[in-house]
């Protein structure tokens, strides 16, 4: 219907109030498009969905089109890098290679640093039902070794015609664990580099260029920039801080602000930005907090629902 024909037909004040709305609506953004370049990340792979840090979970999110894969990094006997979140087994989510559970009081002497990866490899630990994930699909898995589990998603992602995601590697790491449940951060960093290094050797391909180490130990980043200072480096905070107190724990300036999205307001975000880092919260769960962070102006966020994302952006 043309202006002319409303003109007729239509009151003016009605008519003026009609025109407005619509300049209004068509100065407001998409509500389902996001930022050029905001990286979705798969939190342990899409932990929501499949059991954490194992191939299935990382290929699940490879296939909900996340750009980065989060995953946590432990140390065994013999000093090869495991994908684990604790460096010990879990006993709500891992059984003993015979199938017994793991004591709740005992869990932390099951210590992946005092075994070889041969038998953290027979651990279960996807067979028993996540308690905080319902939604999540179990089935046996294994903690794999982060040489296998990166060369693994590459042929995945490779196999699908897809570019190459992203690996943020959060090397788990607590001053009081030092020397009992993982070396000194020092050995840890340099395990890593070594590790990623050989495999760009073997694979013939960059991929220190697609990483990014994140921790909550700022120690544990020091010696990572020591060896590697053009890797970027995230901080993980989750105290109710400025940003600029974040930083000063670190007692440097990372590439990427990752706090808990709990902690994140606005104010956070300009900060972050006009210091020159990237904002990506963890770990986003709900769509509504979903929205709310991307309303914040974040650059990215870590989530276990990689599909709810893709349910609340389905034209990212």
């Amino acid at each position: 219907m043309t202006d002319k024909l409303l003109s007729y037909i239509l009151p003016l004040p009605l008519l003026l109030m009609i025109s407005a709305l619509m300049i209004f609506i068509g100065c407001q953004p998409e509500g389902d498009r996001l930022p050029e370049g905001f990286d979705l990340q798969g939190h342990r792979g899409a932990m929501g969905l499949k059991p954490e840090n194992t191939l299935p979970s990382f290929y699940k999110a490879v296939d909900l089109g996340v750009s980065t894969i989060e995953f946590d990094l432990a140390v065994s006997r013999e000093h090869r890098l495991v994908i684990s979140h604790e460096p010990w087994f879990r006993s709500n989510i891992c059984l003993q290679p015979d199938g017994s559970p793991i004591p709740r009081e005992e869990e932390r002497s099951f210590r992946l640093y005092e075994y070889d990866y041969e038998t953290i490899a027979q651990f279960d630990c996807g067979s028993l039902q996540h308690p905080s994930h319902p939604d999540q699909k179990n089935f046996f898995a294994s903690k794999p070794l982060m040489v296998d589990a990166i060369e693994a998603v590459d042929e995945y992602v490779r196999s699908l015609g897809r570019e190459p995601v992203r690996f943020n590697i959060e090397l788990k790491s607590n001053p009081a664990w030092y020397g009992t449940l993982i070396p000194n951060p020092e050995v840890f960093a340099r395990l890593l580099h070594e590790e990623l290094l050989k495999l760009e050797r073997e694979l013939e391909t960059p991929i220190l260029e697609r990483i990014s180490i994140q921790s909550f130990d700022p120690r544990t980043l020091h010696s990572f920039r020591d060896i590697a200072p053009t890797v970027p480096l995230v901080i993980l905070r989750s105290t109710e801080e400025t940003v600029d107190e974040h930083i000063d724990h670190f007692g440097f300036l990372p590439e990427i602000y990752s706090p808990n999205y709990r902690i994140l307001t606005p104010e956070h975000v300009t900060r972050a930005h006009d210091l020159g880092m990237l904002v990506i919260p963890y770990t986003v769960n709900k769509p509504e907090d979903m929205q709310r962070m991307v309303d914040y102006g974040v650059d990215g966020l870590i989530t276990d629902y990689p599909n709810r994302f893709n349910e609340l952006f389905p034209h990212r």
